[in-house]
């Protein structure tokens, strides 16, 4: 099932080292030296290849969200990458523009990037903060435009990089592909908004309303026609709208088809891609539709292009290659390098091992103290396994952010998984209740889930709209607290589902991890505000700065030594932060490792994921 991406979700890989550090294990409640580390080898897993665009060289770039990379392939299939400068930014989408260079999204480094025909990187920060950026398009104006999925903003950068944002009038809706239209106007997706929007290069926004209920709206491209045309990924269907509004949708054959990217192909037609249908489609500006199967299997298909060679050239994001289709149906595949499985969150397991998500790999994975690592193959394709922990029951819960659905394992590695009614929700982060349920955070569903030893979800809507509730955990009183990335508070829920919220002091905080602390408040990582915060459960807050600038903290946990450690995303530390607010940090041996997820361990360590470099690395606290 496809579904949008607000990270979401979505999403976010990164491509690992060649080189890993292999240190000898630890037996387990060996005391460990405060911060001193230990590292274990590289995960292994596929890729994630996502925009493609024809570039003025006459070869087809795209960007690679795995690896950090930004790709180019010519003709014959020669392929060349180019590392971004920010680490762990998720390209996402490209095209070409007018300088004759190409610009990219940064989905989550939350910046535009251009890179020349040399491969030489530039990058312009976003104005709002975790915005999201993640469609692109060259403009009539000599400027790029971009949509901004959960700033819900389209933003216009010109070629010397200043940057222009104009707010959607619909909440919430998540602008997710751009292009241009014949009528001098930037025309979009609204995936959650099930609209089709119209901006004007002095930013006057119209919204038009799908026909088709929950259509979730994907790719749009100017057709031949003189009108635009465009995915429903979850409609099954290929709409076209004219400059006035008006809206034809046609059937796609397959049920379940997911139709995704789109693009006007040499011939006349258009062509899309088939993100669960597993096939390239052809529509006629007439509406008659043919489709084509590819030769490998759970491809999952998202952009496609139009090539100089006169074929259509498309991204295969789950087996990590680049496809190519001629006018005739005729398609050939290139595979690109591999990279890692991208360990994201962890938690320790009932077992005495550390669990966590691959949301790369597509697994779940289970390290002991002493290093062994095994993991385990989701159900669901291309289901990206985000937020990781243990339940009442004697297993790990998990949330699966791309294939709307929490996971339950056990410890002998059986998988279940549990459909959230809402669709396209992004479950995000999860932990256990007080009520012997698991609780989780839908991003772009807006709510809070529930979800029994049985598998019975209910779901609980945020009074703030868009406001992307992230981190979660249990708090000494009773109730569930939890993070909103973009509505920039600390929320509070009961057993019962009432709900209270709390604005931050520091504005464009995008707080992330919230975890309880032994002083009874919950504490809290501030990715934008660069702070750790700590509120009571009267509601009051206050905010600890790190010390080291753009250090982005991101997740947090609880320590054995009763204090706070929280990682450094950007910062590329391990802080430690006491009840009065002294923060420690300790940068970690391998360079732009991007440590994200972090917890206690049965050890006496402190256990951290390396996003960047696909590692699991523990932290000595002296206990």
């Amino acid at each position: 099932m496809r579904i949008a991406n607000g990270f979401g979700g979505g999403h976010r890989a990164i491509a690992a080292l060649l080189l890993v550090l292999l240190v000898s294990a630890l037996p387990a409640r060996a005391e460990r030296p405060l911060g001193s580390f230990q590292t274990f080898p590289e995960l292994k897993g596929a890729a994630g290849p996502q925009g493609i665009a024809l570039g003025p060289d006459g070869a087809m770039w795209f960007t690679d969200r795995s690896a950090n990379r930004i790709g180019r392939i010519t003709p014959a299939g020669e392929i060349t990458q180019y590392p971004v400068p920010s680490a762990v930014s998720v390209p996402w989408g490209i095209a070409a523009g007018p300088d004759g260079a190409m610009w990219f999204t940064e989905l989550w480094g939350n910046r535009i990037g251009r890179i020349t025909m040399s491969g030489e990187v530039t990058e312009y920060a976003v104005p709002t903060a975790g915005a999201g950026p993640r469609g692109i398009a060259a403009g009539p104006d000599g400027a790029m435009w971009f949509t901004e999925m959960t700033g819900n903003k389209i933003g216009r950068i010109t070629m010397t990089g200043e940057v222009t944002e104009h707010a959607v009038p619909t909440a919430g809706v998540a602008p997710r592909a751009i292009a241009a239209g014949p009528d001098g106007a930037m025309w979009f997706t609204e995936v959650k908004g099930d609209m089709i929007g119209r901006i004007t290069m002095t930013g006057e926004v119209t919204e038009y309303p799908i026909p088709t209920p929950i259509a979730a709206p994907e790719g749009i491209v100017a057709g031949p026609d003189g009108a635009m045309w465009f995915t429903e990924g979850r409609g099954d269907k290929i709409g076209r709208i004219s400059m006035a509004g008006e809206i034809t949708e046609y059937a796609v054959p397959t049920a379940g088809a997911a139709p995704e990217g789109i693009a006007a192909g040499p011939d006349g037609a258009l062509w899309f891609t088939e993100y669960d249908g597993n096939r390239i489609g052809r529509i006629t500006v007439t509406g008659e539709i043919t489709e084509y199967p590819v030769p490998t299997a759970d491809a999952i298909l998202e952009g496609i292009a139009a090539g100089a060679d006169g074929a259509m050239w498309f991204i295969e994001r789950s087996t990590n290659k680049i496809g190519r289709i001629s006018l005739g149906g005729e398609v050939a595949e290139h595979t690109l390098p591999t990279a890692g499985g991208v360990p994201l969150n962890l938690a320790e397991g009932p077992d005495g091992a550390m669990w966590f998500t691959e949301y790369v790999g597509n697994k779940i994975g289970r390290i002991t103290v002493a290093g062994e690592v095994s993991d385990y193959p989701l159900t669901s394709v291309g289901a990206v396994p985000v937020g990781i922990a243990a339940g009442p029951d004697g297993a790990m819960w998990f949330t699966l952010f791309e294939a709307n659905a929490i996971g339950r394992i056990t410890m002998a590695g059986e998988i279940s998984e549990h459909r959230v009614p809402t669709a396209d929700a992004a479950p995000a982060r999860i932990a256990a209740g007080p009520d012997g349920a698991m609780w989780f955070t839908e991003a772009e569903g807006n709510k809070i889930g529930r979800i029994t030893m049985a598998g019975e979800i209910t779901e609980y809507s945020l009074p703030t709209s868009g406001a992307f509730p992230w981190g979660i955990a249990p708090g000494p009183d009773g109730a569930m607290w939890f993070t909103e990335w973009h509505g920039n508070r600390i929320g509070r829920i009961t057993m019962s589902g009432e709900i209270t919220e709390h604005p931050l002091p520091t504005a464009d905080a995008v707080p992330q991890g919230i975890v309880a602390g032994p002083d009874g408040a919950m504490w809290f990582a501030e990715w934008g505000g660069n702070r750790i915060g700590r509120i009571t459960m009267a509601g009051e807050i206050i905010e600890f700065p790190v010390p080291t600038a753009d250090a982005a903290p991101r997740g947090i946990a609880a320590g054995p030594d009763g204090a706070m450690w929280f990682t450094e995303w950007g910062g590329n530390r391990i802080g430690r932060i006491t009840m009065a607010g002294e923060i420690t940090e300790y940068p970690v041996p391998t360079a732009g490792a991007a440590p994200q997820g972090i917890a206690a361990g049965p050890d006496g360590a402190m256990w951290f994921t390396e996003h960047a470099t696909s590692r699991i690395v523990s932290i000595g606290t002296g206990k």
